[in-house]
């Protein structure tokens, strides 16, 4: 798989934020899962804080799947 070009505590424009990269392939073409942190205030002024996985290249789009209706994560189990 190719080197990515991401870095962990990146932000997008959704308020999620890159954590780290895992040992996981993803399921978009030569992509890892990274994990995800929603770093989206909620309405009681709150952090969501959900933890996701996602493919890399997907990370510029994503919306937490717990408090913007995003798609579902992937699952992770190792971080490298």
């Amino acid at each position: 798989m190719t080197t990515s070009k991401r870095a962990p505590g990146e932000f997008n424009v959704n308020d999620q934020v890159l954590i780290a990269r895992t040992k996981n392939p993803g399921t978009d073409h030569n992509q890892y899962v990274w994990v995800l942190f929603c770093a989206r205030r909620l309405d009681n002024g709150d952090l969501c804080g959900n933890l996701y996985g996602a493919n890399g290249s997907d990370f510029h789009l994503r919306k937490c799947p717990s408090c913007q209706s995003g798609a579902a994560g992937l699952g992770f189990d190792k971080l490298t």
